[in-house]
């Protein structure tokens, strides 16, 4: 939560300063800077939930070239929700045992390609990839022995973070001051993260939208 007050506080302080009206208007979408902030929903799936939908505040950078770019991102998600690992009991019996999720922080760095550009509307995808941790995951119960309490942590830990692709598409607008965006992303559902479940989802989606400003050139000494 500290680094995304962080980005929030830095964009707002950017925006108090961006340029007049006529000086953003002149700035083209290819080689430049653009720097934002978004809220959006994640629709996901987890062990007692087999379509979750959580909302989710981040903050966002796009650095354009004439026919692609770089875009990276910080989400945090607030959510709450159960998953779950196998353990055995003292019994040497399996059964499933369930954690308390709540939080999610994402971090995204996407390659784009820019298609079908016009003077003021901005369609784009791209591909790359995705790293989110669960920010508490805390067991219900115990584990027995020391030694089985230290595996049954080692499992959490495992099942907190994951990598995965991202696939995304959206489009920016450009407005006198600022621009609009809006995008979806998908990531294939990764069977060793705790928001999984056996026969859920193949797929976890976000639907985000917000501003972006356009900071300056991507281009060293172009103006």
């Amino acid at each position: 939560m500290r680094l995304l007050r962080v980005l929030v506080s830095a964009s707002a302080f950017a925006a108090l300063f961006t340029q007049p009206a006529a000086a953003q208007e002149g700035r083209q979408f290819k080689d430049s800077w653009f720097w934002g902030v978004k809220g959006g929903t994640m629709i996901y799936t987890s062990a007692d939930k087999a379509t979750g939908v959580a909302p989710f505040v981040g903050a966002d950078w796009m650095i354009t070239r004439s026919q692609g770019g770089l875009y990276v991102s910080y989400d945090q998600v607030f959510l709450n929700a159960q998953g779950s690992f196998p353990d055995r009991d003292p019994n040497n019996v399996a059964f499933e045992h369930f954690v308390d999720l709540s939080g999610v922080r994402r971090f995204s760095m996407v390659g784009m390609i820019f298609p079908a550009q016009q003077p003021l509307l901005h369609p784009y995808i791209g591909a790359g990839f995705a790293f989110n941790q669960v920010a508490t995951a805390e067991m219900q119960g115990g584990a027995g022995s020391t030694s089985r309490y230290a595996q049954a942590l080692d499992s959490v830990q495992i099942k907190r973070t994951a990598f995965a692709p991202v696939f995304m598409g959206g489009v920016q607008a450009r407005m006198p001051r600022f621009s609009v965006f809006g995008q979806v992303s998908a990531s294939p559902t990764q069977t060793d993260y705790f928001l999984s479940r056996v026969g859920g989802r193949a797929f976890s989606f976000t639907l985000e939208g917000g501003i972006r400003y356009n900071i300056g050139s991507s281009i060293e000494g172009k103006r």
